[in-house]
């Protein structure tokens, strides 16, 4: 008996001694998503005695800060997570490492292809693995419609038009013409204006076959971003708050009524929730047959420095599984991106409207250009320019022709061209 005992006491000091420990960087933020992430965490552990994860908790604001300085500092985590997006530029710079010889064929089968794509680089390297998604949506608030006399469809999908006479009809003043609830709040962190270019088959950053990058605005675009910017600068039915407004702000000008409907991601429903009597619903804006919004899918990937990269993926692949990739997205109100995750009945339920985000799933995607370098572009010349027309320094041609021009000497410099 001390014999059995002595050797049990061994093979645990031995997987002791001998486990290795993979540092896995994690964006998850809201309550339920924490503690569902701990709990799989802990099952990985109880089952893995010889690979032990360990979490670093990030923040959306200063993720790509903090990863650029790991990967740089060559201390980065051996998993990571954020935006499906990234891991293209991450894999382009040498931070991430390919994955072609891990996915399996069922992430294949599961995952639709367009979701997976934002992953790849041109030369058809994978260096993330999606796991959720999210539809953008419009947040209205029922009574401010209902005091005004507004009839929506039932599938609940608007055009421009109907947008914009909505915005005008429950925008109001007071005795002294102060504005006192605007119609709409789409803040330019939220990419509201790329899901009207999408709906216009516009280009404002385009790429030859030589994956070669390049400013060039088409009618398109140019139109929806008139479009977004004349809800400001015309007709008057939303603020100049789109430029700098923080979330917080955000959501409580919309709960105390002051914004009638804002623009955000599916996932804002359980902020929302918490907001006890406060009636609210969700709108889709369409243009004609074309109804794509944004829905910039999340995923894992490896850090190329980490030494660990088999035992890294096993737990991807645990994490993202049907059953996992399933509990996470339900617990931080997004969607799985796995066709045989979203079969769960918990995403088709009426209760808190997810058969109606679900519903519009089938018009998700990306709406903004898959570009190494895009952020930049877009907070160093694209947005900055914008701002300058709603503060009416520069008219809406200037601008666009500014950002073709400052534009591509940025791409120039970041050997874009």
């Amino acid at each position: 008996m001390k014999k059995v005992f002595v050797i049990s006491l061994l093979l645990i000091i031995t997987e002791a001694v001998f486990a290795i420990t993979l540092d896995f960087y994690c964006l998850a933020w809201q309550p339920a998503a924490v503690d569902k992430i701990y709990d799989l965490v802990d099952i990985w552990n109880m089952d893995n005695p010889d690979i032990q994860v360990n979490i670093i908790w990030g923040t959306w604001e200063s993720s790509d800060q903090y990863l650029l300085t790991s990967f740089q500092g060559g201390n980065a985590p051996d998993v990571f997570h954020t935006d499906a997006e990234k891991f293209r530029e991450y894999g382009m710079m040498g931070y991430a490492a390919p994955l072609n010889s891990y996915v399996t064929d069922d992430m294949i089968d599961d995952i639709p292809a367009h979701i997976f794509e934002d992953c790849y680089d041109f030369s058809g390297n994978l260096y993330g693995i999606p796991w959720c998604q999210e539809t953008q949506v419009i947040f209205y608030n029922k009574d401010i419609f209902e005091e005004n006399g507004i009839r929506l469809p039932l599938d609940r999908m608007i055009s421009w038009e109907q947008l914009l006479d909505i915005a005008q009809s429950v925008t109001k003043k007071d005795e002294n013409g102060k504005v006192i609830t605007w119609g709409i709040l789409a803040p330019l962190m939220e990419r509201f204006h790329w899901t009207l270019i999408a709906q216009k088959n516009g280009t404002v950053l385009t790429k030859d076959s030589n994956h070669k990058w390049k400013v060039e605005i088409n009618d398109g675009a140019r139109e929806a971003i008139q479009f977004y910017l004349s809800l400001i600068t015309e007709h008057q039915v939303m603020p100049r708050d789109v430029i700098s407004i923080d979330y917080t702000s955000l959501m409580q000008g919309f709960i105390n009524g002051k914004y009638a409907m804002v623009t955000f991601g599916c996932w804002n429903r359980r902020f929302l929730l918490q907001n006890k009597g406060f009636d609210w619903g969700m709108l889709l804006v369409k243009n004609g047959d074309n109804r794509i919004n944004a829905s910039d899918p999340q995923a894992f990937g490896i850090s190329k420095l980490s030494k660990h990269k088999d035992e890294a993926f096993a737990f991807i692949e645990f994490m993202t599984n049907t059953e996992n990739s399933a509990e996470i997205s339900y617990s931080d109100y997004l969607f799985p991106v796995r066709e045989s995750s979203l079969e769960d009945p918990r995403f088709s339920s009426p209760e808190n409207e997810w058969d109606i985000a679900k519903a519009w799933l089938q018009y998700s995607d990306n709406v903004k250009p898959g570009m190494p370098g895009f952020y930049t572009f877009e907070w160093k010349v694209f947005v900055p320019n914008l701002e300058k027309v709603i503060l009416g320094s520069m008219t809406l041609d200037a601008a666009l022709k500014d950002t073709v021009t400052e534009g591509n000497k940025m791409l120039k410099k970041l050997g874009l061209q």
